[in-house]
Formats: C-alpha cells, sequence, structure tokens
C-alpha cells in the first residue's frame, strides 16, 4: 500500500505540481524546413527532414502530438538516438527519461508526406526549456528530390525487401549526411516516385503532377493549395536537385526538349525565391539519357548552375541496398562523400 501511495504521488508530482507545458512555437524552439503554426501554438508538417532543436532542464520531457497516419521520428538527446512512432490524436510521446540535467534535443521527422500530417501540439517537462546561447548553423542547404534523397529505405537490411515507413529514415539519405559534414542546417523537399517531369511508371512521357508542382508547397501531401511564403524561415545558401530517376526509370522516356522545360521550370521556381543561388543538379546514377540530359541543362551558360553526377559504381551491389533497390545508409554515405567535394568547390566551405 505505501509504495502504492508513492507511485500515485510521483504522477501527481508529474502531471500537477513540477511540469511545465510549453506550445511547440515556444520562443525557445527552433524550428527548420517547412511548416505552419496553428490554433495554441501548434506546428503543423509533412516534409521529412523537418526537425526542432532546443535545450532543457530537468529528467523528463513528453510532447502531445497528433498525426493522420502513421509516422516515425528521431529523437536525439545529447547525442543518443531513439525513434518515437506518431499515430493518432492527441497522444502523449515520452521522448527522454533519465539522469536530471540540462539536455540537448533534436526531434527530426523520418517518413514523407504520404504518411500523414503530423502536428506538435506541446512540450512538457518536470524541468523547464532553457535559452540556447550556442552559435546557430550559419550555412544552410535545401535538397530537392525524390526517394533518394527521402531516405526510403536506408534501415533496410537487403534490397529484397519492400518499403516500410519503419525502415524509411531521411538521416541517413545523402542530404543530411552532407548537412551534418558542413554544420549546416537543412531541409529537404522530396516525395518517393516523383520526377522532374514524369513520375516513376507513367505510361505517358510526362505526368500532371511532377516534383515540379511540388516545390513551392507548405505542406507534400496534407494540402495542395498553401503556398510556402520563401525567405520567411530559411533561405539557403545552396541547393542541391537531384531528380531524373523516375523519369527514365521505365518507358515512355520525355524528350530532351520536354525534360529540359521542366527543369527550367524548377530552375526559374528557385531563382524566384532565393535569387542567384548557387544550384548543384545532380545526375542520377542508374539510367540514361538522365546524365547527357543533366549535363547539358547545367552547362546552359548559367554560372551559378553546376554538375554532378552519381555512378553506378560508386556504392557496391547488392550489399549496400535497403528497401525496393534503393541505396542502404552506407550506399547513401557514398553519395554524400562524392558531392562533398563539389560542394566545397561552389560555396568555399572547407573540408577536412
Amino acid at each position: 500500500m505505501k509504495r502504492f501511495f508513492m507511485i500515485v504521488a510521483a504522477l501527481l508530482a508529474w502531471n500537477t505540481t513540477f511540469a511545465t507545458t510549453y506550445p511547440a512555437n515556444d520562443v525557445l524552439v527552433r524550428w527548420v524546413g517547412r511548416y505552419e503554426v496553428s490554433d495554441g501554438g501548434a506546428i503543423r508538417f509533412d516534409w521529412s527532414g523537418t526537425y526542432a532543436d532546443f535545450l532543457f532542464s530537468g529528467s523528463k520531457l513528453e510532447m502531445e502530438v497528433s498525426d493522420s497516419g502513421k509516422n516515425y521520428f528521431n529523437v536525439f538527446v545529447d547525442g543518443e538516438r531513439s525513434v518515437v512512432k506518431t499515430e493518432g490524436d492527441n497522444q502523449k510521446v515520452i521522448l527522454f527519461e533519465g539522469k536530471k540535467g540540462t539536455h540537448r534535443v533534436r526531434l527530426q521527422r523520418r517518413t514523407e508526406g504520404f504518411n500523414g500530417l503530423s502536428t506538435i501540439h506541446s512540450f512538457t517537462t518536470n524541468g523547464k526549456l532553457v535559452t540556447d546561447t550556442t552559435p546557430r548553423p550559419t550555412r544552410h542547404i535545401e535538397f530537392i528530390g525524390d526517394s533518394l534523397t527521402a531516405g526510403y529505405g536506408t534501415d533496410s537490411a537487403s534490397g529484397d525487401e519492400p518499403y516500410t515507413a519503419e525502415t524509411q529514415n531521411c538521416d541517413f539519405a545523402y542530404g543530411c549526411y552532407v548537412a551534418r559534414y558542413f554544420g549546416a542546417d537543412y531541409n529537404l523537399v522530396a516525395h518517393s516516385g516523383q520526377g522532374m517531369v514524369r513520375n516513376y511508371g507513367d505510361k505517358n512521357s510526362t505526368s500532371e503532377y511532377t516534383m515540379v508542382d511540388r516545390y513551392d508547397l507548405t505542406f507534400d501531401e496534407a494540402d495542395k493549395t498553401k503556398k510556402w511564403t520563401f525567405g520567411s524561415t530559411y533561405t539557403p545558401d545552396l541547393v542541391v536537385i537531384f531528380l531524373g530517376t523516375n523519369d527514365f526509370s521505365t518507358k515512355p522516356w520525355p524528350s530532351y526538349k520536354q525534360f529540359a522545360e521542366g527543369y527550367e521550370r524548377m530552375i526559374a521556381k528557385v531563382r524566384g525565391a532565393y535569387g542567384e543561388v548557387p544550384i548543384l543538379c545532380v545526375s542520377s546514377y542508374v539510367f540514361e539519357p538522365t546524365f547527357d540530359y543533366v549535363w547539358r541543362i547545367s552547362h546552359s551558360g548559367d554560372k551559378n548552375l553546376h554538375f554532378a553526377c552519381v555512378l553506378p559504381e560508386s556504392f557496391a551491389y547488392p550489399q549496400e541496398l535497403g528497401a525496393s533497390e534503393h541505396p542502404n545508409r552506407v550506399g547513401q554515405k557514398k553519395f554524400a562523400m562524392l558531392m562533398i567535394p563539389y560542394i566545397s568547390t561552389i560555396t568555399g566551405w572547407s573540408i577536412e
């Protein structure tokens, strides 16, 4: 009986006396990516890789979250990673429970838009959120792409496995590797199966709705009418476009004219959003004529267009494949290693 009353007392202490709840958009929480602030300070988003950074002092942290589907998040506390699932309305998810102290937290969505819309309502701790005096990153990279950018299958053990949300982890996709290497913030604008002008398996040589159409949206899937306000939360120093695999993975292929027109639309959108930002155009590693088309477009005379190519020999087949023959985390790391010298040359950022 004594133990029962001790447990009840502890729960009451957590739920009332010592617990402090902060809205997800609290000034001490830094969000990076595309999102919307809704009623009560909740943060709504569905692009993979969207993340929050903050400090808290205490021994327990939980979040209240609603999800229209089933999604997975990486939770980094003092550099140690755990994974949580979000599903259903107004669920309480424990992010940390351990030693009392000041802890650094990153909450990062692993999964992409077709898995549902995530709404983070609040964070609750038995301590408090703390002002972070550590200098914020001064670099930002935006990555535009498909399943390769979104981290499809990076946590999968074999290329024979089908896609599951559990094995999608954008943190082990090339973009996040590159961003970590350069100490940069990042955002991913990526959707599996999308092409520049033709989506995977389309019976026609062009598709009605491609990555070019998704690019300027606040949400990937949740709302296709809400436009993103460029420059409102971030302005990249570099934009990386890695598209073309789905355009040419099956036939009928788009012509050079069709592909170039779509690519030029994407470049125009990026330029309209960020001005003369450098753009690295990355060619697919699998299918011709992607290399030729992307090379020709990137060498059109625009001094801020650059070219890189990921070739088939860059990773081991089939040992470094994940779900549906996508590169796993090792293959993705090799992609990043190939791009890092190009990015260093373009930006002037030093490499080690």
